[in-house]
């Protein structure tokens, strides 16, 4: 009886004890959630970058902490969809328990877990999950090794979002962002389309497009973005499907991304004639008096033909620079037009 009440009298002098740090850290990486909706923000990383992370991490250990958000299951679930699979994450909506939420380390977390590595957090917070996706978009921009596509994505889906949340056009977002990335509002708003093509894909096939493995023209990507498919698209041969049967044919996806060296030679050709000169009546409308409106868009024309001449010095059987051409030559006609 006497060790049972000396257990008694212990339990009480610890029952107001707060958990320590460890404790705390312990409990929040045991309980640490994973969304989907925020994983897919992360660009993929190709092959040889995950192995030389891997590498590094088994020899070096995970020396940057993974950034958790700390909140409450009420809201992130005001910040998904009604249908989201991620709501099945969560506990039960007691908000005085808090959730904890992966926004940074999605790489680095998958490799702790595959190898039992231990890593430090970095507890953060936001009043919503909307300034969670904000925060990692622009977090991504920032980094150095992004791909033309993924830049591209990651600017078109922040577009989407602030669009969508300035319905009655308080704002000129497009014109925002292009600021805010220095870039043209015209490249802001392709992107708008490009993303929301890409999100047709399926999780697989948008993985591979965003790390090069695939190639999704942006012509196909707009087409996309106008006749949204029912279900996601799983396969390049699915996609070539899909994009036959809508209203405004192109050439198929496979014409696109491994254009043919007759098709680039022509392409060039006609590119070529473009940056010496365009057709005389459209050069003619470029002639206004100096300070009206033709004079700067004879400024911003003679831009986009230097940018086609330094295109026109790479490698244009490159897939990646051809496509920059044919962005740029598009610009320059509606320039014009």
């Amino acid at each position: 009886m006497a060790k049972t009440r000396a257990l008694d009298k212990l339990k009480e002098k610890t029952a107001d004890l707060k958990p320590t740090v460890f404790t705390q850290e312990v409990y929040i990486k045991a309980n640490l959630i994973v969304l989907p909706e925020l994983r897919n923000l992360i660009p993929p990383l190709r092959e040889d970058e995950f192995q030389q992370l891997e590498s590094n991490l088994l020899a070096n250990g995970i020396k940057d902490p993974l950034t958790i958000w700390e909140t409450t299951a009420t809201v992130v679930a005001e910040g998904l969809g009604p249908d989201s699979a991620s709501l099945d994450l969560l506990p039960a909506k007691d908000d005085s328990n808090k959730v904890y939420v992966l926004i940074d380390g999605h790489n680095r977390y998958d490799l702790a877990m595959a190898h039992r590595l231990d890593y430090r957090i970095n507890i953060i917070d936001f009043e919503s999950l909307d300034k969670v996706r904000d925060y990692m978009i622009n977090f991504q921009l920032g980094r150095r090794n992004l791909t033309p596509e993924q830049a591209s994505y990651l600017r078109g889906l922040r577009y989407n979002k602030l669009k969508e949340g300035n319905r009655f056009d308080r704002i000129n977002v497009a014109q925002q962002l292009a600021e805010e990335y220095s870039v043209s509002t015209r490249t802001i708003k392709r992107d708008s389309d490009y993303a929301k093509g890409v999100d047709g894909l399926s999780p697989e096939l948008k993985n591979e497009v965003l790390a090069g493995k695939a190639k999704l023209p942006r012509a196909a990507a707009k087409a996309l973005a106008r006749d949204k498919p029912d279900k996601p698209i799983e396969t390049l041969d699915e996609l070539n499907t899909v994009l036959e049967k809508l209203p405004k044919t192109f050439r198929n996806l496979d014409e696109l991304k491994g254009q043919p060296e007759e098709y680039n030679d022509e392409k060039s050709r006609q590119i070529d004639a473009l940056i010496k000169g365009v057709a005389p009546e459209k050069q003619a409308r470029g002639k206004d008096p100096v300070g009206g409106e033709g004079s700067s868009r004879g400024e911003a024309s003679q831009t986009l033909r230097q940018d086609l001449k330094s295109l026109m010095e790479q490698d244009i059987t490159k897939k990646e620079v051809l496509l920059a051409i044919i962005d740029k030559a598009k610009a320059l006609l509606e320039e014009l037009d």
